[in-house]
């Protein structure tokens, strides 16, 4: 059951300090939309703010599926071809522990098997100028 939805225009990346949001444990947040929309720029900021770090180093997983930042698994699923490859690389049990935080990118092949605490959307209207709609699930484990 959606509990909000908030829509918010940014123009640059500072605007994103505006609006990032506090990470707690069972967190399992999707992002989606287009290559290049700043998925990886949101979740940079989530991070560190949530590590209380404003120079932390946060990679962008492309190539790697995921990065570790204390109990926060930031994952890409892009190059991921089924539900099958993301259970082979061990990510059935990371879900399944209560006290990580999920950070999905192209969260498609997963969406049947986690439900999100939040989405996030962003869509590039022009240039540096995003809309980013962050819709709050208030999901809990049982």
């Amino acid at each position: 059951m959606q509990k909000n939805a908030q829509e918010h225009i940014i123009t640059n990346e500072a605007d994103l300090e505006k609006i990032v949001f506090t990470l707690n444990a069972w967190d399992r947040i999707f992002f989606s939309w287009d290559l290049g929309s700043g998925k990886s720029t949101f979740i940079r900021h989530l991070i560190r703010k949530h590590t209380n770090n404003p120079w932390l180093i946060v990679r962008s997983p492309t190539y790697t599926y995921y990065q570790k930042y204390e109990n926060i698994y930031h994952c890409d699923l892009y190059r991921l071809e089924d539900y099958s490859s993301w259970v082979s690389i061990g990510w059935k049990e990371i879900a399944d522990d209560s006290e990580s935080i999920l950070l999905i990118e192209w969260p498609n092949i997963v969406s049947s098997d986690i439900v999100p605490s939040k989405t996030v959307q962003i869509e590039i209207i022009e240039d540096e100028m995003r809309k980013i709609t962050i819709t709050d699930f208030s999901v809990s484990p049982e």
